[in-house]
């Protein structure tokens, strides 16, 4: 009876552990679709999905694919565990996107622009915007032109473009201002690369895909990653836009020459007629002053000639009265007494 009932219980610790390692594979199949689905997929995915071959073979494809070539390239390209291949080697390619400004001042307004514009052609570069405003100068009032010239050069021409822009009138200022997204684009590729990985994975999971639920949840983790592919490419687009074309903006200002022009080279009739008119102009600004301010002071000024014209009224009078006083008034040491016969 006792070697029957340890028969039996051998049996039942042999049945178990059967049960057990059976149940292994199909752990292992839900973690790996969990892993191809992403941060967004639903725990727990149906058996279904997985193809009917044995557990022991499928199960270690997601294992291997969770350490894909792309990891190690990152870590290759700037990751912070591997000091000896980063971008912040100077032997690696830097990305540095480059800006230049400069503002000048020019007497040769139509010259200057046109170099400029020709320089632009030869170096491949264009205009990403530009605004001309004012009138050439023809009266020494006349302030002149400006232009504001947003151009794009290629990088490798940036610096013989700014020494051609300082050469051309008088410089006012000018400013250089160099930018480095190593990290950011070495980083953001990386990621491009990780997701473009899962989108094939994603793909080929939905071909095994067998019930409706799952072709759903699939598709919008497909949609999902796609959508951040696209974000990420432009990105990268923007990158090698302002990496490869630097930007220079460009302030100039024409000088009008008409304000320090001489009658030096005029003739003597020439040089009476500026000096009389400019005599008239004086007199003539003159005049306008006294207007301005005989008008202005109006509200003062009347009252105060009225009080004037008062008394000067009545110093006159006081004066002619005295006078009246002295000639009626008898010679000093004469006697008024009738003369004596």
């Amino acid at each position: 009876m006792k070697r029957l009932l340890s028969v039996v219980l051998a049996v039942s610790v042999l049945l178990m552990l059967l049960a057990g390692c059976a149940a292994a594979p199909k752990t292992q199949d839900n973690s790996s679709l969990d892993y191809y689905y992403g941060e967004g997929s639903v725990a727990g995915a149906p058996a279904e999905v997985q193809p009917e071959a044995p557990a022991a073979e499928e199960a270690p494809a997601p294992v291997e694919s969770a350490a894909p070539a792309e990891q190690a390239e990152y870590e290759s390209a700037g990751s912070s565990f591997n000091f000896d291949n980063s971008i912040m080697q100077p032997g690696v390619n830097r990305k540095i996107i480059f800006e230049g400004e400069i503002e000048a001042r020019t007497k040769r307004f139509d010259e200057d622009l046109n170099t400029i514009l020709t320089k632009l052609k030869e170096y491949g570069g264009y205009q990403q915007n530009a605004r001309v405003s004012g009138t050439k100068p023809e009266k020494w009032q006349d302030i002149g032109r400006s232009a504001t010239l947003v151009l794009r050069v290629p990088s490798k021409h940036f610096d013989d473009f700014m020494n051609v822009l300082k050469g051309l009138g008088e410089t006012v200022s000018t400013s250089v201002n160099g930018r480095d997204v190593s990290e950011e684009y070495f980083d953001t590729q990386s990621r491009l690369r990780t997701l473009r990985a899962q989108l094939e994975r994603l793909e080929a999971l939905l071909e095994k895909a067998a019930t409706l639920e799952d072709i759903i949840e699939i598709e919008n983790a497909i949609e999902n990653t796609t959508a951040r592919i696209e974000d990420l490419e432009i990105q990268l687009r923007n990158y090698d836009s302002l990496i490869d074309f630097s930007i220079v903006t460009v302030y100039l200002t024409e000088v009008n020459d008409l304000q320090t022009v001489k009658p030096a080279d005029k003739s003597l009739g020439d040089r009476i007629s500026t000096a009389f008119y400019d005599v008239l102009n004086v007199l003539a600004r003159f005049g306008e002053g006294l207007l301005i301010f005989l008008v202005g002071g109006s509200p003062l000024l009347v009252p105060l000639a009225i009080v004037a014209v008062i008394l000067i009224a009545l110093f006159r009078a006081r004066k002619k009265k005295k006078a009246a006083a002295r000639n009626n008034q008898p010679p000093t040491g004469q006697n008024n007494q009738p003369p004596t016969i």
